[in-house]
């Protein structure tokens, strides 16, 4: 059952309010929050709910001192809201101004379709920069269809990502499909492989990506032939790190820390069904050895897969600038240097120049100056939970798991992590949990951020091992103002480590 809310704010010359459409199990410490949101009310601000003489609010405000207070934690809205009519007040504001709203029930039914909650249905009254209002947040002048826009932009914060299908990635269209084709065809033909070996990188200034791509010419030892494009600052990081790995030794983690794309010439029985489908379907005609493309995605934390269409856009526009290269440039072995200290560009202006190969690692390897990607909705659910507390020393780690998984049968592989918290001073394991690919900074944030909202206690100081993971959590822990130690070694995690992988252990 959804509820139809109208907040209005009382005692005020013009009219402001919202209309909301809620759940019936919105507790109240929710319905805050939205509020909050709605009407841009700072987040230090204090608040109460009544009802007659009952009081709902949270437990550190100090409205009405020395009345009984219901948690509004666990007070939902149907509770208090039963039939078409039934008001509340909601007061909100700090020192001596106190801001009144009259909540009011207007309807109630069935949800008919998975409408994403909370939703603002409509508004009045946005512009609170008047003589009534002293506050430090403010909404700049909109229309009303314009303000309920901003506000559900703000609710989006809430919304499971599935309502909108994010987690499906878009394919290309069979136009797209076939500009890469095409444009995969013309670089083939021209056998730049002949000239190059797979070490002679060609940086080509992707519009698409915003930043450069490296390719790598594959094909002079006769064996495999394409061109792999590895993304960014990332994907070069990841280029070196195979050029430095031991060429005898197997070792995955090379292959799923890559971040590129690749268009491999096959031959036919080499492709899959679905690859030999989609030329198929194109209409597309390929004879012979190492004729038939196909494109592949590769990911840190997550198995090769076939390319989406913001992949496919990209290695279309890397794949015709190279093309025009190869068109317009004679003797390539000679243009393009050999691995060491310089490499070839195409700049965004199209440009031939020189980069200095320790530069570009230099840049890479620099720490990024991170800024914490946790939304303030989920803040103010933090917030309660940011305070003085006598939480213990622990150790927290996050141990990528060897086995994929998929979220659905057709979606992509990808290797999960366990997040590890134990009690550092007696090894005592406190909570573990699985998270999805964290190689980014916002999903390293976003995992411990989740973590933290299911603890009671928040931890007093955390110990790191000193890598990838401690840089990427740190903004989260300023943000907590929780200590957090870099160090070598963990002990209790390498206990609960070997206890999860031993033969009594379920792994």
């Amino acid at each position: 059952m959804v509820f139809q809310v109208k907040i209005s704010i009382k005692d005020i010359e013009r009219p402001i309010w919202r209309t909301l459409i809620v759940s019936e199990e919105t507790t109240f410490e929710d319905l805050h929050i939205y509020l909050q949101i709605a009407f841009t009310w700072p987040d230090t601000a204090s608040h109460l709910f009544l009802q007659g003489d009952v009081r709902i609010g949270s437990e550190i405000e100090d409205l009405f001192e020395g009345k009984e207070t219901l948690d509004e934690e666990e007070v939902t809205l149907a509770e208090f809201l039963k039939n078409i009519g039934d008001r509340m007040t909601y007061i909100n504001g700090e020192d001596d101004s106190w801001w009144h709203h009259e909540i009011i029930l207007e309807q109630k039914a069935e949800l008919p379709m998975d409408l994403p909650l909370p939703f603002c249905f409509s508004a009045e009254g946005n512009s609170l920069k008047d003589k009534e209002f002293d506050m430090e947040y403010n909404l700049e002048s909109m229309t009303n269809e314009e303000l309920v826009e901003y506000i559900n932009e703000q609710f989006s914060e809430f919304y499971d990502d599935s309502f909108f299908d994010a987690s499906e990635e878009t394919e290309p269209d069979e136009e797209e499909w076939n500009e890469l084709f095409d444009a995969a065809d013309q670089v083939k033909n021209k056998k730049p492989w002949l000239e190059l070996y797979d070490d002679q990188l060609i940086a080509i200034w992707s519009n698409e990506l915003h930043d450069y791509a490296y390719c790598s010419i594959m094909g002079n030892a006769g064996e495999s032939y394409g061109v792999t494009c590895f993304l960014g600052s990332r994907g070069l990081l990841s280029f070196f790190d195979i050029m430095d790995a031991d060429p005898y030794e197997d070792n995955p983690a090379l292959l799923f820390n890559q971040y590129s794309v690749t268009v491999d010439f096959n031959n036919r029985e080499d492709l899959d069904e679905e690859e030999y489908d989609l030329i198929k379907n194109l209409g597309r005609k390929y004879r012979g050895k190492y004729q038939w493309p196909s494109f592949v995605s590769m990911v840190p934390d997550q198995l090769p897969w076939t390319i989406n269409q913001e992949e496919c856009l990209i290695l279309t526009g890397i794949l015709l600038k190279l093309d025009a290269f190869l068109s317009n440039t004679e003797n390539l072995s000679e243009k393009v240097p050999s691995f060491g200290g310089n490499m070839l560009a195409i700049n965004e202006n199209e440009e031939l120049i020189l980069l200095s190969i320790e530069e570009l690692i230099d840049e890479a390897l620099q720490e990024p100056v991170l800024e914490l990607d946790i939304s303030e909705i989920e803040w103010k659910r933090m917030r309660k939970k940011v305070q003085p507390v006598n939480g213990k020393e622990v150790e927290l780690a996050l141990i990528q798991m060897g086995e994929p998984v998929q979220n659905t049968p057709d979606s992509r592989p990808f290797l999960p992590y366990i997040l590890i918290l134990v009690e550092r001073e007696t090894g005592a394991v406190l909570h573990y949990d699985l998270a999805e690919s964290v190689y980014y900074a916002e999903g390293v944030q976003q995992a411990i951020y989740q973590l933290f909202d299911k603890l009671e206690v928040l931890p007093k100081t955390i110990y790191m091992i000193d890598d990838f993971f401690a840089v990427n959590a740190e903004p989260l822990f300023d943000k907590i103002s929780i200590p957090l130690v870099k160090t070598d070694e963990l002990e209790g995690v390498e206990q609960f480590v070997e206890m999860m992988m031993s033969e009594d252990g379920p792994f």
